[in-house]
């Protein structure tokens, strides 16, 4: 049998798994993403500090991060339909920023849209 095999022994094919499932460069980005903002998120005192486009273009404290999350809470988390949305963005978000990370000129329309943006709902 295969697991009886000194070869193919449980130890190992759990460690070749690991290994696999470790270097893929997708799972990398988003434990990466996801811990740095459970990380940050536990020191903010119950906040919702997630932007993850914004924080990969702006940076963590930046203005432009701070009024996109102002908008999130005070537009679209109060209504059902904005908390659908929200969700929507937190799970498509990740694979985005592992785009921009991966070609940083997408950072300059990037913050030019959201700058519009911030601008047109001020």
């Amino acid at each position: 049998m295969l697991q009886n095999s000194p070869r193919w022994g449980n130890a190992n094919v759990k460690s070749t798994l690991t290994t696999i499932k470790d270097t893929s460069l997708t799972a990398k980005f988003i434990k990466r993403g996801n811990r740095e903002h459970e990380q940050f998120n536990r020191q903010l005192s119950g906040k919702d500090k997630r932007c993850f486009i914004a924080t990969a273009v702006f940076g963590i404290d930046a203005i432009e991060t701070n009024i996109l999350r102002q908008f999130r809470d005070m537009h679209l988390i109060p209504s059902s339909l904005g908390r659908m949305i929200t969700s929507l963005y937190y799970s498509i978000s990740p694979y985005i920023v592992i785009v921009i990370e991966k070609y940083p000129v997408l950072k300059i329309p990037i913050r030019a849209a959201l700058r519009w943006f911030i601008r047109s709902w001020r």
